[in-house]
Protein backbone atom coordinates (compact mmCIF):
# COMPACT_ATOMS: atom_id res chain seq x y z
CA UNK A 1 0.00 0.00 0.00
CA UNK A 2 1.53 2.96 -0.70
CA UNK A 3 0.96 6.82 0.79
CA UNK A 4 0.57 9.82 -1.18
CA UNK A 5 2.61 12.37 0.77
CA UNK A 6 1.62 15.54 -0.85
CA UNK A 7 -1.47 16.61 -2.91
CA UNK A 8 -4.27 19.03 -2.56
CA UNK A 9 -7.83 17.18 -2.86
CA UNK A 10 -9.14 20.14 -1.81
CA UNK A 11 -8.72 21.97 -4.44
CA UNK A 12 -11.64 22.93 -7.07
CA UNK A 13 -10.58 20.29 -10.06
CA UNK A 14 -11.50 17.44 -7.20
CA UNK A 15 -14.62 19.07 -6.59
CA UNK A 16 -17.24 16.79 -8.15
CA UNK A 17 -15.39 13.63 -7.11
CA UNK A 18 -13.37 13.72 -5.11
CA UNK A 19 -14.63 10.22 -3.50
CA UNK A 20 -14.43 8.49 -6.88
CA UNK A 21 -10.49 9.71 -6.82
CA UNK A 22 -10.16 8.26 -3.71
CA UNK A 23 -11.98 5.05 -4.82
CA UNK A 24 -9.68 4.77 -7.63
CA UNK A 25 -6.61 5.31 -5.01
CA UNK A 26 -7.34 2.60 -3.34
CA UNK A 27 -7.94 0.51 -5.89
CA UNK A 28 -4.76 0.81 -7.32
CA UNK A 29 -3.02 0.48 -3.81
CA UNK A 30 -2.96 4.14 -2.53
CA UNK A 31 -4.11 4.02 0.91
CA UNK A 32 -2.63 6.76 2.73
CA UNK A 33 -2.57 10.54 1.87
CA UNK A 34 -1.36 13.76 3.54
CA UNK A 35 -3.66 17.26 2.17
CA UNK A 36 -1.14 19.97 1.86
CA UNK A 37 -2.41 23.71 2.71
CA UNK A 38 -0.71 26.20 0.79
CA UNK A 39 -2.67 29.08 2.04
CA UNK A 40 -4.94 29.90 4.86
CA UNK A 41 -8.44 29.02 3.90
CA UNK A 42 -6.96 25.68 1.79
CA UNK A 43 -5.01 24.78 5.77
CA UNK A 44 -8.88 24.92 7.10
CA UNK A 45 -9.88 22.32 4.31
CA UNK A 46 -7.20 19.97 4.86
CA UNK A 47 -8.04 20.13 8.59
CA UNK A 48 -11.93 19.55 7.95
CA UNK A 49 -10.56 16.69 5.10
CA UNK A 50 -8.65 14.79 7.62
CA UNK A 51 -11.33 14.77 10.40
CA UNK A 52 -13.82 13.69 8.00
CA UNK A 53 -11.28 10.51 6.72
CA UNK A 54 -8.61 8.80 8.99
CA UNK A 55 -6.86 8.27 6.11
CA UNK A 56 -5.82 11.56 5.49
CA UNK A 57 -2.96 13.91 7.37
CA UNK A 58 -3.36 17.35 7.22
CA UNK A 59 -0.60 20.22 6.79
CA UNK A 60 -1.03 23.79 7.69
CA UNK A 61 0.58 26.30 5.99
CA UNK A 62 1.43 29.45 4.03
CA UNK A 63 3.22 29.17 0.46
CA UNK A 64 5.40 31.53 -0.84
CA UNK A 65 2.99 32.69 -3.69
CA UNK A 66 0.92 33.68 -0.70
CA UNK A 67 3.37 34.74 2.03
CA UNK A 68 1.54 38.35 1.91
CA UNK A 69 -1.42 36.15 3.90
CA UNK A 70 1.30 36.93 7.07
CA UNK A 71 4.11 39.48 5.58
CA UNK A 72 4.36 42.23 4.18
CA UNK A 73 6.34 43.51 1.26
CA UNK A 74 8.80 45.03 3.78
CA UNK A 75 8.85 41.51 5.36
CA UNK A 76 7.31 42.81 8.44
CA UNK A 77 4.92 39.73 9.96
CA UNK A 78 1.12 40.39 10.25
CA UNK A 79 0.22 39.47 13.72
CA UNK A 80 -3.59 38.53 12.58
CA UNK A 81 -2.65 35.98 9.51
CA UNK A 82 0.26 34.31 12.13
CA UNK A 83 -2.34 34.09 14.59
CA UNK A 84 -4.77 32.04 13.01
CA UNK A 85 -2.22 29.70 11.05
CA UNK A 86 -0.77 28.94 15.10
CA UNK A 87 -4.25 28.23 16.19
CA UNK A 88 -4.70 25.97 13.17
CA UNK A 89 -1.87 24.12 13.55
CA UNK A 90 -2.57 22.38 16.87
CA UNK A 91 -5.23 20.33 15.76
CA UNK A 92 -4.65 16.67 16.40
CA UNK A 93 -5.09 15.90 12.62
CA UNK A 94 -1.78 17.97 11.27
CA UNK A 95 1.31 16.36 10.52
CA UNK A 96 3.44 19.49 9.37
CA UNK A 97 3.78 23.13 8.64
CA UNK A 98 3.72 23.30 5.12
CA UNK A 99 3.87 23.72 2.34
CA UNK A 100 5.94 26.45 3.08
CA UNK A 101 9.80 27.93 1.95
CA UNK A 102 10.45 30.18 -1.31
CA UNK A 103 9.38 30.48 -4.89
CA UNK A 104 11.64 32.76 -7.48
CA UNK A 105 10.57 30.92 -10.51
CA UNK A 106 7.17 33.05 -10.67
CA UNK A 107 7.80 35.55 -7.47
CA UNK A 108 4.17 35.87 -7.14
CA UNK A 109 4.77 37.72 -3.62
CA UNK A 110 7.96 39.81 -3.16
CA UNK A 111 10.99 38.25 -2.19
CA UNK A 112 11.31 40.00 1.68
CA UNK A 113 8.02 38.67 2.20
CA UNK A 114 8.96 34.89 1.04
CA UNK A 115 12.15 35.04 3.34
CA UNK A 116 9.92 36.37 6.82
CA UNK A 117 6.72 34.04 6.04
CA UNK A 118 9.14 31.03 6.10
CA UNK A 119 11.61 31.88 9.09
CA UNK A 120 8.19 32.60 11.00
CA UNK A 121 6.51 29.32 10.04
CA UNK A 122 10.04 27.45 10.85
CA UNK A 123 9.93 29.14 14.06
CA UNK A 124 6.39 27.80 14.66
CA UNK A 125 7.00 24.48 13.42
CA UNK A 126 9.73 24.31 16.15
CA UNK A 127 7.56 25.69 18.57
CA UNK A 128 4.43 23.45 18.53
CA UNK A 129 6.91 20.24 17.48
CA UNK A 130 6.06 19.75 14.06
CA UNK A 131 8.28 18.99 10.90
CA UNK A 132 7.98 21.17 7.63
CA UNK A 133 7.34 20.50 3.94
CA UNK A 134 9.26 22.49 1.78
CA UNK A 135 8.16 24.50 -1.38
CA UNK A 136 11.49 25.08 -3.09
CA UNK A 137 11.69 26.58 -7.03
CA UNK A 138 14.95 28.23 -8.45
CA UNK A 139 15.75 28.79 -5.02
CA UNK A 140 17.93 26.25 -3.52
CA UNK A 141 20.80 28.27 -3.12
CA UNK A 142 18.88 31.18 -1.20
CA UNK A 143 17.03 28.88 1.17
CA UNK A 144 20.29 26.40 1.99
CA UNK A 145 21.76 30.09 2.63
CA UNK A 146 18.88 31.68 4.96
CA UNK A 147 18.78 28.03 7.05
CA UNK A 148 22.11 28.33 7.83
CA UNK A 149 21.74 31.67 8.59
CA UNK A 150 18.93 31.20 10.89
CA UNK A 151 18.26 27.19 11.79
CA UNK A 152 17.59 24.23 9.89
CA UNK A 153 13.38 23.67 11.08
CA UNK A 154 14.27 21.39 14.42
CA UNK A 155 12.62 18.25 13.49
CA UNK A 156 13.53 18.66 9.91
CA UNK A 157 10.67 17.41 7.04
CA UNK A 158 10.22 16.79 3.22
CA UNK A 159 11.64 18.84 0.46
CA UNK A 160 8.40 18.62 -1.27
CA UNK A 161 8.79 17.98 -5.77
CA UNK A 162 12.47 17.80 -4.90
CA UNK A 163 14.29 19.13 -8.26
CA UNK A 164 17.56 20.19 -7.08
CA UNK A 165 20.92 18.82 -8.00
CA UNK A 166 23.36 16.70 -6.91
CA UNK A 167 24.55 19.41 -4.45
CA UNK A 168 21.23 20.24 -3.04
CA UNK A 169 20.46 16.80 -2.84
CA UNK A 170 23.58 15.85 -0.42
CA UNK A 171 22.71 18.96 1.66
CA UNK A 172 19.21 17.96 2.60
CA UNK A 173 20.00 14.34 3.15
CA UNK A 174 23.05 15.74 5.61
CA UNK A 175 20.49 17.40 7.23
CA UNK A 176 18.03 14.92 7.96
CA UNK A 177 15.55 16.25 5.05
CA UNK A 178 13.99 13.49 3.19
CA UNK A 179 13.15 14.15 -0.78
CA UNK A 180 9.65 14.21 -2.13
CA UNK A 181 10.02 12.55 -5.51
CA UNK A 182 6.68 12.35 -8.30
CA UNK A 183 5.75 12.51 -11.39
CA UNK A 184 8.79 14.53 -12.87
CA UNK A 185 10.90 11.47 -12.27
CA UNK A 186 8.92 9.69 -14.98
CA UNK A 187 9.74 12.46 -17.31
CA UNK A 188 12.45 12.07 -20.82
CA UNK A 189 14.54 14.75 -19.79
CA UNK A 190 14.32 14.83 -15.76
CA UNK A 191 17.87 14.84 -13.98
CA UNK A 192 16.51 13.06 -10.92
CA UNK A 193 17.10 9.83 -12.07
CA UNK A 194 21.07 10.81 -11.96
CA UNK A 195 20.40 12.43 -9.21
CA UNK A 196 18.86 10.20 -7.12
CA UNK A 197 21.59 7.30 -8.06
CA UNK A 198 23.87 9.47 -5.12
CA UNK A 199 20.66 8.66 -2.79
CA UNK A 200 19.22 5.85 -1.16
CA UNK A 201 15.36 4.60 -0.98
CA UNK A 202 15.71 5.12 2.46
CA UNK A 203 16.19 9.16 1.68
CA UNK A 204 12.84 9.17 -0.61
CA UNK A 205 9.01 9.56 0.05
CA UNK A 206 6.71 9.62 -2.96
CA UNK A 207 4.14 12.43 -4.06
CA UNK A 208 1.89 13.40 -6.42
CA UNK A 209 1.60 16.90 -5.72
CA UNK A 210 -2.13 16.56 -7.56
CA UNK A 211 -3.56 18.25 -9.46
CA UNK A 212 -0.44 18.62 -10.66
CA UNK A 213 2.21 17.04 -12.39
CA UNK A 214 0.80 13.91 -13.58
CA UNK A 215 3.66 11.37 -14.36
CA UNK A 216 3.93 9.41 -17.71
CA UNK A 217 1.87 8.56 -19.12
CA UNK A 218 -0.72 10.89 -17.88
CA UNK A 219 1.13 13.83 -18.62
CA UNK A 220 -1.44 16.77 -19.82
CA UNK A 221 -4.17 15.58 -17.86
CA UNK A 222 -5.12 15.80 -14.10
CA UNK A 223 -2.97 14.22 -12.08
CA UNK A 224 -4.56 12.57 -8.78
CA UNK A 225 -3.30 9.72 -6.33
CA UNK A 226 -4.12 6.67 -8.02
CA UNK A 227 -1.11 7.84 -10.82
CA UNK A 228 1.52 7.48 -8.03
CA UNK A 229 2.09 3.74 -8.66
CA UNK A 230 3.96 4.86 -11.63
CA UNK A 231 6.46 6.86 -9.98
CA UNK A 232 6.76 4.50 -7.52
CA UNK A 233 7.47 1.89 -10.05
CA UNK A 234 10.14 3.97 -11.91
CA UNK A 235 11.99 4.72 -8.64
CA UNK A 236 11.83 1.28 -7.88
CA UNK A 237 13.45 0.55 -11.00
CA UNK A 238 16.44 3.32 -10.37
CA UNK A 239 17.54 1.21 -7.38
CA UNK A 240 16.91 -2.51 -8.73
CA UNK A 241 13.67 -2.94 -6.46
CA UNK A 242 10.24 -4.58 -6.84
CA UNK A 243 7.70 -1.46 -6.67
CA UNK A 244 6.02 -3.07 -3.70
CA UNK A 245 10.07 -3.11 -1.74
CA UNK A 246 9.61 0.49 -2.81
CA UNK A 247 6.77 1.22 -1.51
CA UNK A 248 7.76 -0.40 1.83
CA UNK A 249 10.60 1.59 2.44
CA UNK A 250 8.73 4.87 1.46
CA UNK A 251 6.19 4.44 3.57
CA UNK A 252 8.52 3.37 6.69
CA UNK A 253 10.25 6.65 5.60
CA UNK A 254 6.70 8.40 6.05
CA UNK A 255 6.32 7.23 9.37
CA UNK A 256 9.63 8.18 10.82
CA UNK A 257 8.59 12.08 9.28
CA UNK A 258 5.19 11.49 11.58
CA UNK A 259 6.55 10.37 14.46
CA UNK A 260 9.33 12.63 14.89
CA UNK A 261 6.20 15.27 16.12
CA UNK A 262 6.39 16.05 19.48
CA UNK A 263 3.44 15.50 21.99
CA UNK A 264 0.37 16.14 20.43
Amino acid sequence: MLTDTHLHLNRHEFESDVSIVLERAAAAGVGRFMNVGYDLQSSVDSIVLAESDPRIHATVGVHPHDATAIADAKGTITKAGERLLAELATSSHVAAIGEIGLDFYRDLSPRPAQMAAFTAQVALADRLGLPVVLHIRDAYDEIITLMTLTGTPRLRGIMHSFAGDAQAAAWGREKGFLLGIGGPVTYKNSRLPSVLKNCTPEDLVLETDAPWLPPVPYRGKRNEPAYLVHTAETVATLYGMSPEAMADVANANFDRFLDVRGDR
